[in-house]
């Protein structure tokens, strides 16, 4: 499935690009399409704004935090209907801290994670150096 990444960084790309993601009836509903009439190419999307219950699409109940290396967010962030009414998400001020605030926690924990290997490749290539010069001494 493809996803329109709403959060990137320089120290992950796209292994570690974040959204926001939709859940509706617990899951994550499939693409979102656009009918723009005929032809062989139909516009499709997984954008948040896009679950509104409008033209027949799915109506987000909830939000959440996604990460491209297929990490999900726990917490749900569900959406106020009586409040949003009608209108289209894209025009509605939807509270994205929380689904960012989790996703950036992600990241601490995967930055965390990556500083001990950092650290034991630094050293393995330093060893492999060291070899190189004690093979060429001889």
């Amino acid at each position: 499935m493809l996803v329109d990444w709403d959060w990137w960084t320089v120290d992950f790309g796209d292994a570690h690009a974040g959204a926001v993601g939709v859940l509706v009836g617990g899951g994550e509903p499939g693409l979102v399409y656009f009918d723009v009439g005929s032809g062989p190419d139909v516009p499709s999307t997984t954008h948040w704004s896009a679950y509104d219950g409008r033209a027949r699409r799915p109506r987000a109940e909830a939000l959440r935090a996604v990460c491209a290396c297929g990490w999900r967010g726990a917490a749900e962030y569900p959406l106020d209907w009586a409040t949003i009414g009608d209108r289209p998400l894209y025009e509605v001020d939807v509270d994205l801290a929380g689904p960012l605030a989790d996703w950036t926690a992600h990241l601490s924990v995967v930055r965390d994670a990556a500083l001990p290997l950092a650290a034991l490749l630094v050293e393995m290539a330093g060893q492999r150096e060291f070899c190189r010069e004690q093979r060429a001494a001889l």
